[in-house]
């Protein structure tokens, strides 16, 4: 949604209103004119709605950016045009996920009081009593009436994005998404290690050597010393290393999620059952799964809901007739 960057991009957009002025509002013969641009089902979008966005969005001022500070009047034409297209593109992308809005999802006036003082937190104002004087300063919008309407037809398109796109993200994914940022990065975990196996493929000997694990563990967590368990167990080197990436990713998240002095275990293994007491974590500058995993998480919502956003609306203009006519 580009909502948020529109409050900064109407104070600013002076210069964008020479552009714009000379498109869905003329003076000819004494009549003020206005066009259809496109038809959407059984909607039309008019021109001075096409305007009225391109004046109130950042679309103009990215498309000037590449002529720099004093662009030519040619120039001005150009990056006008190229913005109307981008924003007739958008508009229609609404009108189609407002016409699929069928299963009766509602924009409350208390939805929008908390988006406007969201909008006016995030562009500087004190309250949204400044932004709406921001608004009605600008001239972008006849009055302050229709700002709150184009609000809430903001906000229904994208409640209704969210119901009808599958945008969820499992904690699988951003396990993986982990692994991906730390794949390269030394992580280390300095580990007293236990590995019980079975003497036989047996469920009697399976369950014996699990049994040993358990109590191990047991003993571990009430505080017994685990080089004194390691040499009544017989185990011969319980001192190890392991870094990220080289055993299985379950048992490497239980080792890498615990905190120093914890026990894991027992996990299963391919070699039987492994207890281990965490002695030191060696991350680097990489903050630990933790720490980070709801920061991926947020990240990899965001990219879910642009690609569904995308899916959708492709979709919708699949089984839409649309007619454009700028």
């Amino acid at each position: 949604m580009r909502r948020v960057a529109r409050v900064a991009a109407l104070v600013v957009a002076g210069f964008a209103s020479l552009a714009v002025g000379s498109g869905s509002v003329r003076a000819a013969e004494g009549l003020v004119l206005d066009k259809i641009v496109a038809v959407v089902g059984d909607e039309i979008i008019l021109l001075s709605q096409l305007d009225t966005l391109v004046a109130s969005s950042p679309l103009l001022q990215e498309a000037l950016q590449k002529y720099g500070r004093s662009p030519t009047q040619q120039q001005v034409e150009m990056a006008t045009r190229e913005a109307r297209t981008q924003a007739l593109d958008e508009l229609i992308d609404q009108q189609l996920i407002k016409e699929a809005a069928r299963f009766q999802i509602s924009i409350t006036d208390a939805d929008v009081d908390r988006y406007l003082q969201q909008i006016a937190q995030e562009n500087g104002f004190s309250n949204t009593k400044q932004l709406r004087e921001a608004v009605e300063q600008s001239g972008q919008y006849g009055n302050w009436a229709d700002y709150l309407q184009d609000t809430k037809d903001q906000l229904l398109v994208y409640q209704t994005t969210r119901a009808l796109a599958n945008t969820s993200v499992t904690d699988a994914q951003i396990r993986e998404q982990y692994r991906k940022m730390v794949r390269g990065v030394d992580i280390k975990a300095d580990l007293l290690r236990f590995v019980f196996t079975p003497d036989e493929q047996t469920a009697k000997s399976r369950d014996a050597a699990y049994a040993k694990a358990q109590a191990v563990a047991r003993r571990m967590r009430s505080g017994e010393d685990p080089m004194a368990l390691a040499q009544e167990f017989q185990i011969q080197e319980p001192k190890a290393t392991l870094s990220r990436g080289e055993v299985a990713p379950a048992i490497e998240d239980a080792i890498f999620a615990a905190r120093v002095g914890e026990t894991v275990g027992p996990l299963e293994t391919g070699q039987g059952y492994l207890v281990v007491k965490v002695v030191r974590h060696d991350t680097g500058n990489v903050l630990p799964f933790d720490q980070a995993k709801e920061r991926i998480r947020m990240q990899l919502e965001q990219e879910s809901f642009a690609r569904a956003v995308k899916d959708l609306r492709s979709s919708l203009r699949a089984k839409t007739h649309i007619d454009q006519r700028l």
